[in-house]
């Protein structure tokens, strides 16, 4: 605890008493070394027994002089191991360190370095979480935020045939085909939430056929008007844009004429609302 010359008239002169909010200052250690110069360039410094366990990227600070972490450092410690940095000033034998109280409102507030139950933390990221400021949008290792595969699977067909099956050809030239010509392909896609699908892209061996996208519902009959006409060209169809509801999904539907062509799949494109 640090203390203060207090004059204190009713004894006839001064008295030591405690700082005000002395008591909240968060000491981790003193410093433990000796000829830590003005402009001397350090990556580590010993100290007494650390307090409190620390994280690599933590701020501390010696009356003034900020150094970061370079390591994770167990309570106990007394080295620790900080970021190449040119003292501003000397630092003393003894000398008070403590948690940097600006960088400790920063994270408080904010959090942009450390972790949060075992997940790193950084300015635009947590964990498996990327915030990309350019495009504002958020991006999560391991989902796909932008967009949605239509997979072999996703397709079936429509009842213009006579009920036969649709099949994948898996051998040098492959991807799902009809049974007959007078069949047609369809695939139904959701829209992930918080999103909205603004393309459809479908990809076949023969570039030439129509492709039609319909907004359908599951609580709701009938599949309405198109929202968007293209072919299987692979080139990305503009549609009408259709933000996700608790309902909502797309409709896509291939108009192949033949048990030769072949779809390989597609691509539905979001944007995040």
């Amino acid at each position: 605890m640090d203390y203060k010359i207090v004059n204190n008239s009713s004894i006839g002169g001064n008295t030591f008493e405690p700082s005000k909010n002395s008591g909240q200052r968060i000491g981790l250690a003193r410093v433990n070394s000796i000829n830590l110069y003005n402009g001397l360039t350090i990556t580590s410094i010993d100290v007494t027994a650390t307090a409190y366990d620390m994280k690599q990227r933590d701020v501390i600070n010696i009356g003034g002089q900020k150094l970061t972490l370079s390591a994770d450092e167990a309570a106990g410690s007394t080295t620790l191991a900080v970021s190449s940095t040119v003292l501003d000033f000397d630092i003393e034998l003894h000398d008070l360190i403590e948690i940097d109280k600006q960088d400790l409102f920063v994270q408080y507030q904010r959090k942009t370095a450390g972790s949060i139950a075992g997940m790193t933390v950084s300015a635009d990221t947590f964990g498996p979480i990327y915030y990309n400021s350019a495009e504002d949008t958020f991006n999560i290792t391991g989902v796909d935020p932008t967009y949605v595969k239509i997979l072999p699977r996703d397709f079936m067909i429509n009842d213009d045939g006579s009920d036969e099956a649709l099949n994948f050809k898996d051998s040098s030239n492959s991807g799902v085909q009809v049974g007959t010509a007078a069949q047609e392909m369809l695939a139904t896609v959701n829209i992930p939430y918080g999103t909205t699908a603004t393309h459809v892209t479908i990809w076949g061996s023969n570039t030439t056929k129509t492709v039609e996208v319909y907004e359908c519902g599951v609580s709701t009959n009938g599949i309405g008007s198109t929202i968007g006409t293209g072919t299987t060209n692979g080139v990305a169809i503009d549609i009408d844009d259709t933000a996700a509801t608790t309902t909502n999904y797309l409709l896509i539907l291939v108009k192949v004429n033949a048990a030769s062509q072949r779809i390989y799949g597609g691509q539905v494109t979001l944007t995040q609302n």
